[in-house]
């Protein structure tokens, strides 16, 4: 098996020279954008170091019964702390349950490995909490951090783990995976490509239908004539786009739940601005929408940056639990009144 994980072999290489050498440190912290594989790299981390026959390059061999209990997430040695509630926060109590496992030696591997995903959402105490771990780990613990905003990760964490940085993919390798993994290839797959960043995850996770019903629906907005009809179409698209949202789980913030919206609302100011200074052969999604070439005709350095401002502002409020109709609203509103 091996670590099989497309455009991390730089990480890996790392993580295997450092295993071999026993000096693999007692925490981790993997960052990179968000889909881009670090999830899926500590959890092939945590297979190898209890592996039973790794490979020649130090990753799991896939085979033996401590790699198949973590592919089916049973090994009673791995620990895995995700954030919970409406507020996607870490919470305190979690922690110390956390600290309290550490104090057990492993049931059945070399090691035990707690695995603590976003960890730019442990709050104030709960990070304190944790501080105390990474002061005085138990020596067969590994404590293997992940998280896509590293700036966000409280600084007493930060120095006291060894940062790892995953790289996101070159486009071209994701328009690749996409035809191999997805089959999919033309302006759908650029399109998925250029949203995702690099991050792999991100693009084989997306629905090409939906993700392009998304796009059609932006262009549709900014296309429309100035005035009433924009308005009309713009609140439109936020009824739909917002009813669409309303199953996702109660327990998950709404910048969140509009996360694929919001990336793709970026990507749109961002191929734009592109076509406007340098045209068309310069975009990676898909061929331009008219809508795009007449925002390009006008679009300005001040204008683009009050554009993405007013973007933040909303991505801001949806995190501070905003009505979401209202947040959007408010949002075209804005950029309405940048460009009449």
């Amino acid at each position: 098996m091996g670590w099989g994980l497309l455009g991390l072999e730089s990480a890996t290489l790392t993580l295997a020279r450092m295993m071999r050498a026993g000096r693999l440190p007692h925490a981790l912290l993997l960052t990179g954008p968000r889909g881009g594989g670090k999830n899926s790299l500590a959890r092939a981390l945590a297979a190898a170091l209890n592996c039973a026959g790794p490979d020649q390059d130090g990753g799991p061999c896939g085979q033996c019964p401590s790699c198949l209990k973590v592919a089916k997430d049973i090994h009673p040695d791995l620990i895995t702390l995700a954030p919970v509630g409406k507020k996607r926060q870490i919470k305190i109590d979690d922690v110390r349950a956390l600290r309290g496992q550490m104090a057990f030696r492993p049931f059945e591997g070399r090691v035990k490995i707690f695995i603590i995903r976003e960890a730019d959402r442990l709050n104030p105490d709960s990070g304190n909490a944790l501080l105390k771990t990474l002061e005085e780990p138990p020596p067969d613990s590994v404590l293997i951090l992940t998280t896509s905003s590293a700036s966000e990760v409280m600084t007493t964490i930060l120095s006291r783990c060894l940062r790892l940085r995953l790289p996101p993919l070159p486009h071209q390798a994701v328009l690749a995976a996409l035809a191999e993994k997805r089959g999919l290839s033309g302006p759908q797959a650029r399109l998925l490509a250029s949203s995702s960043a690099g991050a792999l995850g991100a693009a084989l996770a997306l629905d090409p239908e939906e993700t392009w019903r998304k796009w059609a629906g932006l262009n549709a907005v900014l296309g429309a004539p100035a005035g009433p009809a924009r308005l009309e179409v713009a609140w439109r698209w936020v009824k739909d786009m917002v009813s669409a949202s309303e199953p996702a789980a109660e327990d998950e913030g709404a910048a969140e739940r509009f996360y694929e919206t919001l990336n793709l609302m970026r990507l749109w100011w961002r191929e734009t601005a592109r076509l406007s200074a340098a045209g068309p052969e310069s975009l990676e999604g898909p061929p331009p929408a008219p809508a795009q070439f007449l925002w390009a005709e006008r679009l300005s350095p001040p204008g683009l940056a009050r554009s993405l401002a007013a973007l933040n502002k909303l991505t801001d409020s949806l995190s501070r639990f905003v009505k979401p109709e209202l947040a959007f609203e408010n949002y075209w509103l804005s950029v309405f009144a940048l460009w009449r």
